[in-house]
């Protein structure tokens, strides 16, 4: 899975600007762009999970943490450095596709977290879901991590609209993300994120239960390989803020 939104021009975005939606890659299912995991396999559930669209076409994954709230990164609110406006994203919930299935809610508005690269969602209605449970402690240097996304399953290629998942490897707690707030850098086991995959969660367990410990944000693996490393903004880092964001709108 990887932390990147869909762009307008393949090859020429990943020169210019890694995070730049509408992409490049007809999307198979909406006419729009978007990434899976490469490798990996599909998810067998959809718990927690939430895909983001703007105008009606997929452009970022993301977590469900409140039934009024989801969690995402503050990349996706952008395109070419302007904010999109907030009325024109929903959400799909409830389904391992990402383009039928479960149920649809508007965003009525949202926040961004300032230096970091988390932003929350606020929705119209519940979203009647079941909701992500949020670590307090990054994860420990060298355990496996779990990442969910419906990004890109080969590099430049067509994204997948099956939900599906990887196992990564912590390889440090003191990464940095887009924006430069603290960040878990991971790599790939048996998948490595690609577009799409972009404001998704990455979990640890504990206990056989799972917490997420980070959102994909910026990305030091442009071409989705193996052995290269994936930025995923701390949760943790920002648990302080997002309780506060929740409790205050």
């Amino acid at each position: 899975m990887r932390n990147r939104v869909f762009s307008l021009m393949a090859a020429a975005v990943l020169s210019l600007s890694f995070f730049s939606v509408q992409a490049a890659v007809a999307d198979e299912g909406d006419g729009g762009v978007s990434a899976n995991i490469i490798d990996g396999e599909a998810a067998t559930s959809s718990d927690g999970m939430a895909a983001v669209h703007y105008n009606g076409v997929f452009r970022c994954s993301a977590s469900i943490v409140d039934n009024y709230w989801i969690l995402t990164a503050k990349h996706c609110l952008y395109d070419q450095g302007s904010r999109l406006d907030d009325d024109k994203f929903t959400v799909r919930v409830k389904s391992l596709n990402r383009s039928s299935g479960g149920g649809v809610v508007d965003v009525a508005f949202t926040k961004a977290r300032a230096d970091n690269d988390i932003a929350m969602m606020k929705l119209s209605r519940s979203a009647n879901a079941e909701p992500v449970r949020l670590a307090t402690a990054h994860p420990v240097v060298g355990v496996t991590t779990y990442a969910f996304g419906w990004g890109s399953t080969t590099f430049g290629g067509g994204a997948s609209s099956v939900l599906k998942r990887a196992e990564l490897k912590v390889v440090s707690n003191n990464g940095v993300d887009y924006y430069g707030g603290r960040a878990i850098d991971v790599t790939g086991i048996n998948g490595v994120a690609c577009f799409g995959d972009s404001g998704g969660p990455l979990f640890k367990l504990v206990d056989g239960l799972r917490y997420q410990v980070g959102v994909l944000s910026g990305d030091n693996n442009p071409y989705c390989e193996y052995g290269e490393p994936d930025s995923y903004a701390s949760t943790p880092e920002s648990l302080d803020w997002i309780t506060r964001v929740m409790a205050d709108f």
